[in-house]
């Protein structure tokens, strides 16, 4: 379980909250821009440290030795510049243990994808696969913001259904966005602004 009681925000508080985020459940948070969804993310994570309060996972600060591998915060696309995209995945399944195979069929990433140098990939295409490697790997913890971006409906549509299986198979999912086809497959929907 993941808990927050705490001030949220960079030097200033954007926001209190104090509730609990339970493993088998999709969680939307709603909000105008610079609400602080993202720098929420953030917090939860054990990115940003709360500026009065408390946040912990399973009773443990997120971000310490005890937490560690619980929480995968997936953000802004990042990649290792030089690899192809199926080198990329070796990579992280030599660290995770995580079998992509399936995950790539998923997520349409074939062969002609896995053979490109991620800076090639229109900006959606770079979306799954950076969609596909971080949402399996494994924590009990997702969080998320605006995971939609760059997806077509298509894509979003199958994004939907797919926290919910995360969800649905032990993991905690937290997300920060603004797509009305997201938020429906939330199980709670808190609004922050």
């Amino acid at each position: 379980m993941l808990t927050i009681d705490a001030d949220y925000g960079h030097s200033a508080a954007l926001g209190h909250l104090n509730r609990s985020f339970d493993v088998g459940r999709v969680y939307g948070l709603k909000g105008p821009n610079g609400a602080g969804k993202s720098t929420l993310l953030q917090t939860l994570g054990g990115e940003l440290s709360p500026l009065e309060g408390t946040v912990s996972i399973d009773g443990a600060a997120p971000g310490s030795a005890a937490a560690a591998g619980s929480v995968v915060s997936v953000g802004d696309p990042v990649f290792l510049p030089d690899l192809t995209v199926g080198e990329h995945f070796r990579v992280l399944s030599r660290r995770s243990g995580v079998n992509f195979a399936e995950v790539h069929e998923l997520w349409g990433i074939d062969d002609a994808i896995r053979n490109s140098a991620v800076s090639s990939l229109s900006s959606g295409q770079r979306q799954r696969v950076y969609l596909a490697a971080q949402l399996y790997q494994p924590a009990k913890a997702l969080l998320i913001d605006e995971p939609e971006r760059h997806l077509d409906h298509t894509w979003t549509a199958f994004l939907a259904e797919e926290l919910r299986h995360l969800a649905a198979n032990g993991r905690c999912v937290v997300l920060a966005s603004h797509s009305p086809a997201i938020f429906d497959a939330c199980d709670e929907v808190v609004d922050i602004s």
